[in-house]
């Protein structure tokens, strides 16, 4: 918890000379809670209810300003259509095939696998692959909800744990992944995936080896 204390002109120059940093009108932040309690301890009961007083004044301002200063950015969903759909695709992921997706992707569509680019094509062969490599795929803890934006754009976030099984090596292996379905109306102009590729790099190379 950061903590607010406001403090005279003498310790002003003892807190500067011991690395904390000051704000205008007094005030220091530091999170070294135990520390601070042994310099109030020194304080008398009435300073230290001062100071109660003045920060829980200063916090309750703060949270007001905040609460009315605060912008709709938009609304979360997950049992809407939209959510439905990702879940539909990622359970034909899981199901080791992906060719659904066409029916939802533009034709122009951009396909990101962390920082590699796919078109449409190119990222269902791709999806469509891990069951070559993998069994027992799955997306444990899974997280599908879709955020309306006042800006007008909408977004699918899905996230989850990607375990599997190899298929050539037997190893198992599990990673959190973040991914990203950006909608233009009822189609998808734009997937991005976030996940630790070791594995399916390690297994495609093996797999490469093998099949030469």
């Amino acid at each position: 918890m950061v903590l607010a204390y406001f403090i005279t002109a003498q310790e002003k120059e003892l807190f500067k000379s011991s690395g904390y940093t000051l704000l205008s009108g007094g005030f220091f932040f530091s999170t070294h809670s135990l520390y601070l309690r042994g310099i109030i301890n020194h304080k008398s009961i009435k300073m230290r209810k001062a100071i109660y007083l003045l920060t829980t004044f200063i916090f309750l301002s703060c949270a007001e300003n905040t609460v009315q200063k605060e912008t709709p950015y938009g609304i979360i969903k997950n049992e809407d259509e939209k959510s439905k759909v990702i879940e539909k695709l990622a359970d034909s992921y899981l199901a080791g095939n992906f060719d659904i997706a066409r029916d939802y992707f533009t034709p122009k569509s951009q396909h990101f696998f962390n920082d590699l680019v796919y078109d449409v094509d190119g990222i269902i062969e791709g999806y469509n692959f891990h069951s070559v490599l993998f069994d027992d795929i799955k997306h444990n803890d899974r997280k599908i909800y879709t955020g309306y934006m006042t800006d007008g754009k909408t977004q699918t976030f899905h996230d989850f744990i990607w375990s599997a099984k190899s298929k050539l090596s037997g190893k198992e292996y599990s990673y959190p992944c973040h991914c990203r379905w950006e909608w233009e109306g009822d189609k998808i102009t734009k997937t991005s995936c976030y996940v630790d590729p070791a594995a399916i790099f390690a297994e495609v190379a093996l797999y490469q080896e093998q099949n030469q």
